[in-house]
């Protein structure tokens, strides 16, 4: 058993994109988290954490978890639309059967206010990586001596490319993540991360009472296989309570509840596994905490151009 197990998740591993770097159901909570363009876009200091168990109780599977924080820097000039600059930083730590690994990476975007309330951001990430194969938990069918019974540890640099649009009732953005493309020379001689791009797009549409309907979607578009998309519908009561639904292609139907308190906010979603691994009832948990500094009231729209 513990060998088809083993197989599963090797194969998983490799043919989903999330597999190979993170995903998360509450993109839509951390832009910056999947785009580097976003780092001081909100004009205020934003901190965020998010916890993933994916397939829960499914022995391998993949456990996630990242902190980000980020916040504009000085404008250029004093104008109240000239163009400004932001910094970011992001901490990240992916598990996923034999495999784990640890990401450091700083952000910095810059930010070209339009007219109309609209603007134009790009942003680059750097950082290190380290990646780890565990040998030991690698079982094949017969004994092999090739297999070495040792962890794995390698060090690899990492990068991403960024941009995002929006205005005040629409946003757009994609980012590229691994753009190295390093080699796994320690785990294989054609193993390697891939280059996957990700692109978002959403709108919003006004209520009765000051509530607001947040439709969304997430493309990820890996190296080779069929691309993968989150579609999000969220309802925001009033800026303080936040329900919705969302599907991904791949495997979940999925509930979210977002609620604010004040400068935090508290996020749970649930994936509801649609293929074969739900046999097992192996669904998926995430939670993210959250604070903005952003200011809240009628303006807040322009500080927080996120629609969240």
């Amino acid at each position: 058993m513990r060998k088809i197990i083993t197989f599963l998740i090797l194969m998983l591993s490799f043919t989903s994109l999330g597999q190979q770097i993170a995903q998360y159901s509450q993109w839509s909570f951390n832009q910056f988290a999947i785009n580097p363009a976003l780092a001081g876009v909100k004009r205020c200091l934003d901190v965020r954490t998010a916890v993933r168990l994916q397939w829960a109780g499914f022995e391998g599977a993949p456990e996630s978890g990242l902190f980000t924080i980020n916040a504009p820097l000085k404008k250029l000039k004093k104008r109240h639309n000239a163009s400004f600059h932001g910094l970011g930083g992001k901490i990240e730590r992916d598990v996923f059967g034999p495999f784990n690994n640890f990401a450091v990476s700083m952000a910095y975007a810059m930010h070209f206010p339009m007219e109309k309330d609209r603007r134009l951001s790009f942003g680059a990430s750097a950082g290190v990586q380290q990646f780890a194969y565990d040998h030991t938990q690698a079982i094949t069918i017969d004994p092999d001596p090739a297999v070495a019974q040792t962890v794995n540890q390698m060090l690899y640099p990492l990068l991403g490319l960024g941009v995002w649009y929006n205005s005040d009732k629409f946003y757009a953005g994609a980012a590229l993540d691994q753009v190295g493309r390093n080699k796994w020379d320690d785990v294989g001689f054609s193993s390697r991360f891939r280059l996957h791009t990700k692109v978002q797009m959403g709108t919003r549409f006004a209520l009765e009472n000051n509530n607001t309907l947040l439709p969304g979607i997430l493309f990820r578009i890996p190296p080779a296989g069929p691309i993968s998309f989150d579609m999000n519908l969220m309802i925001d009561f009033k800026n303080q309570l936040m329900l919705g639904i969302g599907y991904r292609n791949t495997d979940a139907l999925i509930g979210f509840l977002k609620v604010n308190i004040k400068k935090f906010t508290i996020g749970y979603s649930f994936d509801y596994i649609t293929s074969a691994i739900r046999g097992g009832n192996f669904h998926t948990h995430e939670i993210s905490l959250q604070f903005s500094a952003c200011r809240k009231g009628p303006r807040s729209t322009d500080a927080c151009p996120l629609f969240e």
